[in-house]
């Protein structure tokens, strides 16, 4: 099992000839704030799960987006989305990354999905979950995890604003270098903004109506990693519960690679920036990055002792020097692949980089031995403020 937001979540299935549904729950009557609440689980297996978790915290706004999840599976098989696990957290008003994760069984506690759990929360000092089941008219049971790596505090809002409302958005991240916040409209280029830990930033760009999602990044020497992940509806209601899909089919690699490279050009000319062109000699480069994180498991720019990364491999072997802006993201298809890093403002600010005039874009089909088969995507947005490079001699590459 794997979180949705990073690679996505399947689990075994069966078929049933019927289901007895439970009705989502919202944390509150009236419209949610974007804050974390904490509380008690209220039934035996939340507080199983607490106990199994060392340092969680269980958040009821959390829970409310995992029972919507549940409660939009009318197939056991149904997979989870990365459009709908952001859409139900939005929609219950959670600040923080979440990732979701789903077993379904004959009933027994999800023993399975603590491991999730544990690597959800990484480094954190703590991890916020939830835990949902939805039973079938045969006593089996479809278990849905919610966790988040909990890597500090926020002050709430409101979810929902009227068009030209400012917000103040003051969060409280210990022991972090630099923050920056990122605002993406419905339409248009990501907004950033830098925060101070502990300072209130009021933030007035709220001038179209619509979902605007926001990150807030903590930027590191080695490393960056998005502390908060929420949105904020203007003058619009929230989408609908999204029903979500069953049956996966196992994708082309080639023509997932063709498919994306058409979709980065739509979503660039939806938002007013130039088309760009394919960079061809930086293709293997991706692809075999893809293959090394489809073969290890790791969805990461850089696999220590594996490969130093695109941008790295790239230098030894063509000269000069090119920008690399790189998202990564792991799917069962192309579009769930794309509608990932598309959701991410700061992953979705480096497809609309405004100067990049090349891409490369590498994909691998991972090696399943159960269940179907993941995509793992290697976007490469690429400029050349020194010229377009050009491979080196052999002997020249160390």
């Amino acid at each position: 099992m794997t979180p949705v937001r990073l690679l996505m979540a399947a689990g075994l299935a069966l078929v049933v000839v019927g289901c007895r549904h439970q009705a989502p729950a919202a944390p509150d009557a009236r419209p949610p704030q974007v804050r974390y609440r904490y509380g008690d689980p209220g039934d035996e297996a939340g507080r199983w799960l607490v106990e199994q978790i060392p340092k969680s915290r269980w958040d009821p706004a959390l829970l409310a987006a995992t029972r919507e999840l549940s409660g939009a599976a009318s197939d056991p098989s149904a997979r989870l989305t990365p459009t709908a696990a952001l859409l139900a957290t939005s929609r219950a008003g959670f600040p923080g990354d979440a990732r979701f994760a789903r077993l379904y069984n004959g009933g027994a506690y999800p023993y399975e999905l603590i491991a999730d759990a544990a690597a959800a929360r990484g480094a954190a000092p703590s991890v916020d979950v939830a835990l949902a089941s939805r039973r079938f008219s045969d006593g089996t049971v479809l278990w849905v995890l919610g966790v988040a790596p909990h890597w500090g505090d926020i002050d709430p809002f409101e979810r929902d604003l009227r068009l030209d409302d400012p917000v103040a958005i003051q969060v409280d991240v210990p022991g972090s270098r630099k923050l920056q916040l990122f605002v993406a409209p419905p339409s248009g280029p990501v907004d950033t903004l830098s925060l101070s830990p502990g300072v209130a930033r009021w933030v007035d760009v709220f001038h179209l109506p619509g979902r605007y999602l926001i990150e807030v990044v903590d930027i590191g020497e080695d490393r960056s990693r998005v502390v908060f992940d929420m949105a904020v509806f203007v003058d619009e209601a929230p989408a609908p519960m999204l029903r979500l899909p069953v049956g996966i089919e196992t994708p082309d690699p080639v023509q997932a690679t063709a498919w994306l490279y058409q979709a980065l050009n739509e979503r660039r000319s939806e938002a007013g920036l130039r088309p760009v062109q394919r960079f061809e000699p930086f293709e293997p480069l991706a692809r075999e990055h893809a293959a090394l994180m489809a073969g290890s498991g790791v969805l990461n720019h850089v696999i220590p002792g594996v490969t130093p990364g695109v941008g790295a491999r790239a230098w030894k072997t063509h000269h000069p020097r090119a920008e690399h802006y790189e998202d990564l993201a792991a799917a069962f298809t192309a579009s769930e692949a794309q509608d990932l890093v598309w959701s991410s403002p700061g992953h979705r600010r480096n497809l609309l980089c405004e100067h990049c005039t090349h891409a490369s874009i590498g994909v691998a089909l991972e090696p399943a031995t159960q269940g179907p088969p993941r995509l793992y995507v290697a976007w490469e947005l690429l400029a050349f403020p020194a010229g377009e490079p050009q491979p080196l001699p052999q002997h020249k590459q160390r």
